[in-house]
This record gives C-alpha cells, structure tokens and sequence, in this order.
C-alpha cells in the first residue's frame, strides 16, 4: 500500500512519480478524450487529510486499449496479461527502446473483475440424466479509471504511481543481463557489446526538457525532483543500451506494473447482493485480474518467434516437449527485468487508523461497489456476454442514479422507425404491422416482469 510522503526522492532517487519522467517525445497520451485536462503538479503538498483530488474543474480520464500497443506487438486488448513485442528494431536500436519503454511507464495497469452467472439444467432421455452447464452472464468491469485516475494535478500527485529502476550500486537481485538473479552486471565479453554512451542525449538539459534548458530557477523540492528525474532516465537509457548491445541472440527487456492498496474481496457481497436483488437464483462467480501487468521485447530470433506463437505453445504442452524446450529456453535467454511501476490504489499515512486512508476519487472499494452496482445489475439483467462483456466507466456513468425498477424496464434508445410508428398509433393510422409490432414489444415487457417476480437462473 502506498504511503503519504515524499522523502523518498531524497531517500532513493531511482523511485519517483511517473508523471515527472521528462519525455521531449510527442507522446499521445494514455488517457484521452478529455481535451479540456490539464493537469499542473502541485508545488506544495498538503497533509494526508486533505483531499488528494484538483480543487479546479476535473474532468476524469479515458484509457484506451491503443496505448498499450507497442511496435511490433499484435492485437492488443483490453483484458491481456502482458504485451510482446519481436520488432527487431527495439533489440537493436536503444533510442526506438527507450522511447517505447518510456511511454508504457506512463501507463497503469488495468484491474478487471469478472462477474459470470451460471445454472444448470438437467434433463432425462428416459436412459440416463444429463446436466450441462448455462451461462446467464459474463461480463468484466475495467475498473482503472474509477480507481487509478481522479488524483492528477491534487496535493498528493507523487504518491499515486512510482517507478524503481534497478541500478548498479542498489544490491538488489535482479535479472540484469543474465540466466540467473544477480546483484551485480556483468558486461558480455563480445567487443562489440562495450559500452559507449552518447553524451549529446544523455545530457541533464535533454533529460530535463526545455524547462531546464532555459534556466529556471527551482526551490529545493523542485531541484530533487529533477535530479530523481535524471537519475531514472539516465538508468533507463543505460539498461537501454546495454540489451541492445548485448550480443546474445535469445534475450527479453521486461517492465512490470503492479497494484498495490486494493482489496476486491470488500466488493464481492456488495455486487452478489445487487444481483440477487434482481430475484437471481444461479451461482455467482467473481473473478479478480489484472491486464496489462507486464511488457515484453524479444530479439527476433526464431526461438523467441515460436516460443511467442500460440499455436506453438499449445503443441508443446500437449505433447509434453516443455521438458525439452523449457531447460533450453533457460540457458539460453538472457533477461532484462530492470523497470518495476507501482501504482496505488489508496494510501495509508503511517497512523493504525483506516478511517485516515485516501483514495484517488474519495472512494473506498465499498463505495466504488456502490457506484458500479446499476452498471452490474442492468449487464447482469441484460445477460450481458460474449464479444461485447466489457463494462467501462461510460458504461457506469449512463445508469448512475436509477433504481432496480428502472433498470429492469431501461429501454435502449428508441429507432426512428418506432417512433414513426408510435406516432402513428398515438393519431390512429396505426396498420396492421404496427400493432403486431406494439403487441410483441408488450409481450416483452410482462415477460421480464414476469421474470422478476417469479426468479430466474435457478437450476433445474
């Protein structure tokens, strides 16, 4: 769980908040839609019981699933594990590498809980009795933007998300180049692979932006900031620069991001009494993930293609050949695993108190249940499934507010051509089509309503 403070830049310059890692890239960001945001960091942090949320206007944050796409990486979706990529391009070349490794810094990962409803339904052939398993629902909520956003440009901005960067002199054991953990690089013995840094990037002013380049004067915070500031970039373009050089032919560069302060189970009897309000009698499972923890660069080389292909994966586990495959992959794959980001759900301020914790958008996981709960209950009444399950912030949003029976009775938006023809009814030139048409809608409304009152997903 995070913690309200903001010694740390002085205590350990390789961990700091993501939003302050400089990028002179033209990055789009991970968050859009909004054009209007604007956030400005807060020079003076408050105490830990002021609101952590922008005393101006806010206007909350898109993720889109396009931000997660890196060169080289295919069909990214909303609900993956991790990305990969095999763009030979971010093996060889560390300016493409630290561009891209900068930018998915700056993303956080995406907490996804799976709501599915199941019954099920016996039948007998007069030999012998069948069950089989139904699916009345199954649908995921993203829960990212109404968990991870809602602090930017607040008091308490440094706190939200951080970043370690593994270095040199940390004593840290790591997968630094190596099959194994060390707490030490070693270099690769190949010539090639010496080490030669290019002073017109690695300069403070470039690291810094034109901010620094111009001079500005900055207070003691500011000036630690940026030194911490430095000191990450300067890390990430060194490690950069070492797994491009590094003339292993099978090697990765791996960053992970995790969640920290966030407790699902307290959302769990909240959305399963919601759903059983609507008279629901199946089982309810629940299901906790988190996509997009890690991202993945692999050299080109035809191990890593078919250890990568699906296809290839599922053959060598039904056939047994990880035996094999597995102890080969391990001695010969050289492993960068130096970027961890940390991004935190509530913070705790040192005291045994948990009516002190701060969350993003002042709401705890119970209180978060409750604002999600119209979007789970009109999904779960829906039987929301399939290609179109996930539920986002829109989603939750356009029910807020409406009670059971309104959702129950929620109609999408009505077509031209039905309110052409509930015109025509309403003058009296309704034809025969039409009330066929009126009659089959009714039929469908005393059909849930009869579905309400009696109860619905119960095995039989």
């Amino acid at each position: 769980m995070g913690r309200l403070h903001r010694d740390d830049l002085a205590d350990a310059a390789s961990s700091h908040s993501l939003h302050s890692i400089a990028d002179e890239d033209e990055l789009p960001p991970p968050y859009t839609d909004e054009p209007d945001l604007n956030p400005v960091p807060a020079s003076n942090p408050t105490p830990a019981s002021s609101s952590s949320r922008p005393t101006g206007a806010f206007r909350p944050l898109r993720i889109v699933d396009g931000a997660y796409a890196i060169p080289g990486s295919k069909n990214v979706l909303s609900h993956d594990k991790r990305v990969v990529s095999l763009a030979p391009t971010l093996s060889s070349n560390k300016d493409e590498l630290l561009h891209v490794i900068r930018r998915q810094l700056k993303l956080p990962v995406r907490p996804m809980l799976l709501i599915k409803g199941t019954h099920t339904e016996s039948s007998n052939d007069g030999k012998q009795k069948k069950s089989n398993a139904v699916t009345d629902f199954e649908f995921q909520l993203d829960l990212a933007e109404t968990m991870l956003t809602g602090w930017e440009g607040g008091p308490l901005y440094v706190n939200w998300m951080e970043i370690d960067v593994i270095r040199d002199d940390d004593g840290i054991s790591a997968f630094r180049g190596g099959i194994l953990r060390s707490r030490d690089y070693k270099a690769p013995k190949a010539p090639s692979a010496r080490l030669v840094l290019d002073q017109d990037v690695d300069s403070d002013a470039a690291l810094l932006g034109p901010d620094a380049e111009a001079g500005i004067d900055a207070d003691v915070q500011e000036e630690e900031e940026h030194a911490a500031v430095v000191n990450i970039n300067n890390d990430l373009e060194l490690w950069c620069e070492r797994f491009c050089l590094d003339p292993a032919p099978v090697k990765s560069f791996t960053i992970y991001r995790q969640l920290k302060g966030f407790d699902h189970q307290a959302m769990r009897n909240i959305f399963d009494s919601h759903i059983r309000e609507l008279n629901y009698r199946g089982t309810i499972y629940q299901c906790f993930t988190q996509a997009h923890s890690s991202v993945t660069i692999y050299s080109p080389h035809w191990i890593n293609r078919l250890r990568t292909n699906k296809y290839i994966w599922w053959l060598v586990v039904l056939l047994q050949l990880w035996i094999i495959t597995w102890p080969i992959i391990w001695f010969m794959e050289k492993r960068y695993e130096i970027a961890f980001t940390r991004w935190n759900a509530s913070l705790d301020p040192n005291t045994e108190s948990s009516l002190v914790k701060c969350y993003a958008r002042n709401r705890n996981e119970s209180a978060l249940a409750e604002w999600w709960a119209p979007a789970v209950k009109q999904a779960a009444w829906t039987r929301r499934s399939g290609d179109n399950n996930l539920l986002t912030r829109l989603d939750a949003e356009r029910v807020q507010g409406m009670s059971t029976e309104q959702l129950i009775n929620f109609r999408p938006q009505e077509s031209c051509a039905e309110i052409e023809r509930r015109e025509r009814m309403a003058r009296g030139q309704g034809g025969f089509i039409d009330n066929v048409v009126g009659l089959a809608r009714g039929i469908s409304e005393v059909g849930q309503d009869w579905r309400f009152t009696m109860g619905w997903g119960a095995n039989s």
